[in-house]
């Protein structure tokens, strides 16, 4: 008899495989005894239609296959050790923990979604550390309440082997507000989403701490979402201090907050030409001599290596070549001239050959380490009267500062940042998008139409560099109250 048969045959379910989620993750914490029953629903997404260039009521939605897996436990009157494994396919959501797995056209998993929840175990989270290695095509984690720091804590162990690269959080309030954590590690998060999170100043500190560069986040991290939170003025200085050196975040969002003109000028200011502190310049030096001392190693043992791949040649053609009979040069008193010019043809060869050797090593080297990039190197930063300034942020394209209690003082300096952007010429170009709506500000002046004129221009040439349809945008900055 069959070992798996027997098992059935005993009343024992059959362990599903890891990587079937939907069915391994309910069957998994029913074995850890938790409390809730947990119901995982599967998406499948059967078609996928592009809406690039469409209208609005031309855009069609993905077609979907919605099936849910839900197992629970029950104890046998007769027998309470006996459990028994029920699956069931409905498409009314039933009381207990609520989880949403969506996947491509050919099967894979690529979206978790948590929805509704009023607590959510750290058993969850461990379990899906545990199986993250068999569904390498999840790349989004929504959660939108029922998680504590713990949770927080296990979705931090397992990101870095994961390809994670959204994790949206919104609405979710944990009290001890362990969000950095998720960007202290080396991972591939690229969209990191903390809307209506009460995030404050201590907290967006921890995370701006984070996002200075050399750190890990600050290499990866493109996307940050915090609006609809309680960060002030200080909070805003905390985030333009990581600013100053990261050079991946493009977008921000910091709409609904409390900032006021003072907070928007330590944005502002980290987007204009700004001089460098003695910390920073000696940093980037550091880094620097770092990467020129690793170099310099991983040279010499190439020079090493083409060395001895040299030697090995020249020794197997010296056992292959033919000696040529000749007499040896004799001068006028009769000595023999040959060692001498031999032994000078010698040194020649072999200093050029150690040229070749060094030369093709440092490319082999550079190939490697790939070139020195540094936000306060030579191409991005000048020396003005002795002080070394940085030319400013320019990867920063989005920025959302709508609904806080900003005023005609903001706009003016935005419209200073737009033209010193536009006059530098760099690539990438800085702000494309802005939001400025809901604050106090006036609905049509001078400034306004030239911020409008100036993210226009800059729309077209990022709509002819990427060859998208053209066509008339709308003005980038609203002023809605």
């Amino acid at each position: 008899m069959d070992s798996n048969d027997k098992t059935e045959h005993d009343g024992k379910p059959k362990q599903p495989s890891p990587a079937v989620l939907e069915v391994f993750l309910p069957w998994a914490c029913a074995q850890l005894q938790v409390k809730d029953s947990v119901v995982v629903t599967k998406i499948v997404q059967t078609d996928y239609v592009s809406v690039v260039g469409l209208s609005d009521r031309s855009k069609k939605k993905a077609k979907s296959k919605v099936s849910k897996v839900e197992l629970t436990l029950d104890m046998d009157k007769d027998d309470r050790s006996c459990t028994t494994m029920r699956m069931s396919v409905a498409s009314e959501i039933e009381p207990g923990i609520q989880i949403f797995a969506f996947y491509d056209s050919v099967d894979n998993l690529v979206q978790l979604r948590c929805d509704k929840n009023r607590h959510l175990p750290r058993i969850i989270f461990k379990i899906l550390g545990m199986i993250i290695q068999f569904h390498p095509y999840l790349h989004t984690i929504t959660i939108n309440s029922g998680i504590d720091q713990t949770g927080i804590y296990e979705i931090s162990k397992f990101l870095p082997l994961s390809h994670i690269t959204d994790l949206c959080l919104d609405g979710t309030f944990i009290e001890e507000s362990n969000y950095h954590i998720l960007l202290e590690n080396v991972n591939y998060l690229r969209h990191l989403s903390l809307a209506r999170c009460s995030v404050n100043d201590d907290v967006l500190e921890q995370i701006a701490s984070c996002l200075s560069y050399p750190l890990p986040a600050s290499r990866t991290l493109s996307i940050l979402n915090l609006s609809s939170n309680k960060i002030t003025d200080l909070g805003a200085k905390h985030l333009s201090e990581a600013l100053r050196s990261n050079r991946q975040m493009s977008y921000l969002n910091l709409s609904g907050n409390m900032l006021t003109d003072s907070g928007a000028d330590y944005l502002f200011n980290t987007l204009l030409k700004f001089p460098l502190s003695f910390a920073e310049l000696l940093a980037s030096r550091s880094r620097h001599m770092t990467y020129l001392m690793q170099k310099n190693v991983l040279v010499m043992q190439k020079v090493k290596e083409l060395r001895a791949g040299d030697f090995e040649k020249r020794a197997a053609r010296r056992k292959t070549a033919v000696k040529p009979i000749s007499t040896p040069k004799k001068d006028k008193k009769g000595v023999d001239k040959e060692p001498s010019l031999r032994s000078f043809s010698e040194s020649k060869s072999y200093g050029n050959f150690e040229a070749v050797f060094i030369e093709k090593a440092t490319q082999m080297a550079e190939a490697v380490l790939g070139e020195f990039h540094d936000p306060f190197d030579g191409q991005s930063t000048v020396i003005s009267e002795g002080v070394v300034y940085s030319q400013g942020n320019n990867t920063l394209c989005y920025l959302n500062l709508s609904f806080n209690n900003l005023s005609y003082v903001s706009l003016t300096k935005l419209l200073k940042v737009l033209t010193y952007q536009k006059e530098s010429g760099r690539k990438p170009r800085g702000l494309v998008n802005i939001s400025i709506e809901g604050n106090l500000m006036p609905v049509m002046c001078r400034e306004l139409q030239l911020i409008d004129d100036i993210l226009d221009t800059g729309l077209m040439l990022q709509t002819r560099r990427y060859s998208l349809p053209k066509k008339r945008t709308q003005s980038k900055v609203g002023t809605k109250f």
